[in-house]
């Protein structure tokens, strides 16, 4: 029979759920290769206590954020190459909603899910829908090293990489450089080194995952500053020379595979950024002292968030929407 609510003939009751792991912890299915984190758990700390199991998560990112942090934040970086991004990473997740209901989406399995998945509709929502308690994600073997590529950027590089034996995991571009890297164990790594040279690369040498993380992390930040600029802007990966162009960008690094391009400049001109991303037909996250604002948005978009919003934060208890009034 149903349970009643004590205050309530006709309401029916449901037991309040738990989360899967206490705050600060973690679970790891090390023989599925999955894992249960809470939210509130450092990155650099999960990776951590992965790699007692020789198990890592493959995602950028800064160390010092929290997993729940990144994924509202959509920080996937440029290991999305070779690896997936949040979305194709994140088996499932519990959140709390606008009336601090503990909501569960997903499993601990790859395959789980019949009808809509909530636990892909928390990547990237900036906590607008719902506050990330905890996240269950597969896990990959940590590689042994790594191995870094730079390249002039001139075009067809990275496509003929792309259609080799050499794919990168990541590819990155900054000023004046296309950079790979590659990951692996020792016999994937020694080929790597035999191979890459017939690529004409400018410098190539081997490394620990540890200086791969570092470095990269050094140059991808995702995370938007309490003070300051960041920019995110989407762009079609060949038009990026001429975004970098056009907006006059500074201190700037961009997925080279996917055309993401990250930028935190103080001097940034936001109008002028607008004017670049429509010329090359791109979008936009722009945030300014930690508030992020989307150009552009649709009518049909707002329409949709609105209601969305409604749906999960009826009284507006959660972050407010990143758009523009």
């Amino acid at each position: 029979m149903m349970e009643q609510s004590s205050g309530s003939l006709d309401q029916p009751h449901r037991a309040n759920r738990q989360p899967l792991v206490a705050a600060g912890e973690i679970d790891c299915q090390v023989a599925d290769m999955t894992a249960t984190l809470s939210a509130s758990m450092p990155l650099k700390l999960a990776q951590w206590r992965l790699r007692e199991h020789d198990q890592w998560i493959p995602i950028d990112g800064d160390g010092d954020a929290t997993i729940g942090q990144l994924v509202a934040h959509n920080s996937t970086g440029p290991l999305r190459l070779g690896y997936g991004a949040w979305r194709d990473l994140l088996l499932g997740c519990q959140f709390l909603n606008g009336r601090d209901e503990l909501i569960s989406a997903g499993g601990r399995t790859v395959k789980n899910v019949a009808g809509y998945d909530l636990t892909k509709f928390m990547v990237g929502q900036h906590g607008a829908f719902g506050k990330l308690v905890t996240v269950t994600t597969r896990t990959w073997r940590r590689p042994a090293g790594a191995v870094i590529a730079e390249f002039s950027p001139r075009d067809q590089t990275l496509e003929r990489l792309m259609s080799s034996a050499c794919r990168p995991h990541w590819a990155m571009r900054v000023e004046g450089s296309l950079l790979c890297g590659y990951l692996g164990d020792e016999p994937t790594i020694g080929f790597y080194l035999n191979e890459l040279p017939r690529f004409e690369p400018k410098i190539i040498h081997r490394r620990t995952e540890q200086d791969d993380i570092a470095d990269r992390a050094d140059r991808w930040r995702p995370m938007p500053p309490d003070k300051g600029i960041l920019a995110r802007i989407t762009v079609p990966p060949d038009r990026i020379d001429e975004l970098v162009r056009m907006a006059d960008l500074r201190r700037w690094s961009a997925d080279a595979a996917f055309g993401i391009v990250l930028c935190r400049d103080e001097e940034l001109e936001e109008a002028a950024l607008r004017r670049a991303v429509d010329a090359v037909g791109g979008g936009l996250m722009f945030c300014r002292d930690g508030r992020w604002s989307h150009y552009p948005v649709s009518p049909a978009e707002r329409g949709i968030l609105g209601r969305l919003k409604q749906a999960y934060d009826p009284e507006n208890r959660l972050v407010p929407l990143p758009l523009e009034s």
